[in-house]
């Protein structure tokens, strides 16, 4: 996907990637203020990053009640999208980060981002105005984070989680089963892995390209966006075949 340099009457948000923080990685808030302390430094290195949280425990609980008293579809949704708001504030909050700056709106996150500063989007006032999501289970905070890259004009999407890739058939102990590169629209066929399978099929049509990676070890997403070896699944938007190979001395980390 391109991003518009610039159409007339049009700023464009002008970010170079959108990062989707999973809710899991705050189970180890040290862990977690480490990985926000990266995305600060990669911030100052010049990359254009914008946050999307996940749902994160308050998520959690609302799955808990759904299992046992099912919720309204329109239940389901707006609680969901509010507890991401809620992890975004976290997020944001001077305990964990000091460039972080939670934003209600897009045009407020292009805003931050011109000062100098890392917007975390609250999405519920974007969903819920724009409704753009199918009331469902299926739909989580990452196929979110992939449509706010599509409508900002973002090309690539990274969806930090607590796990260190895609694996095929969810068999994350079995080292053969990990995949170290595979295209958006072969990931979509995989169904719900460690991104669910709304998100890379929304990936593959508009043409976002990005990677999922260990969010867990913060300076992981650094090394992939920097082209140093990483391990993690790197999302391509056209066949693998097609693309040139680039061999790097060293292991990932």
């Amino acid at each position: 996907m391109d991003m518009e340099a610039s159409i007339k009457g049009f700023p464009p948000y002008g970010f170079s990637i959108v990062v989707k923080f999973g809710g899991s990685l705050m189970r180890d808030l040290a862990t977690c203020k480490a990985t926000l302390g990266e995305l600060e430094r990669l911030s100052e290195r010049g990359h254009r990053i914008l946050v999307v949280p996940g749902g994160g425990i308050p998520d959690k609980a609302i799955e808990s009640v759904d299992a046992t008293h099912p919720l309204a579809p329109f239940t389901a949704h707006h609680a969901c999208a509010l507890a991401q708001d809620q992890t975004g504030y976290l997020l944001a909050d001077p305990a964990f980060s000091s460039k972080l700056l939670a934003c209600s709106t897009l045009g407020e996150c292009r805003n931050v981002a011109g000062e100098g500063k890392i917007p975390v989007l609250l999405p519920s006032r974007v969903l819920f105005t724009m409704g753009p999501l199918e009331w469902s289970w299926s739909i989580t905070s990452d196929a979110v984070a992939a449509w706010v890259a599509w409508v900002t004009g973002t090309p690539q999407l990274a969806i930090l989680t607590n796990v260190d890739g895609v694996y095929r058939d969810a068999a994350i102990s079995e080292p053969a089963a990990f995949i170290e590169e595979i295209t958006a629209h072969e990931l979509s066929k995989l169904g719900h892995t460690s991104i669910d399978g709304c998100a890379a099929d929304f990936m593959a049509r508009k043409g976002i390209s990005g990677v999922v990676v260990n969010g867990l070890h913060p300076y992981r997403l650094g090394d992939w966006l920097e082209g140093r070896p990483v391990k993690a699944t790197s999302v391509a938007i056209g066949p693998i075949n097609e693309r040139p190979t680039v061999t790097m001395a060293g292991g990932p980390r």
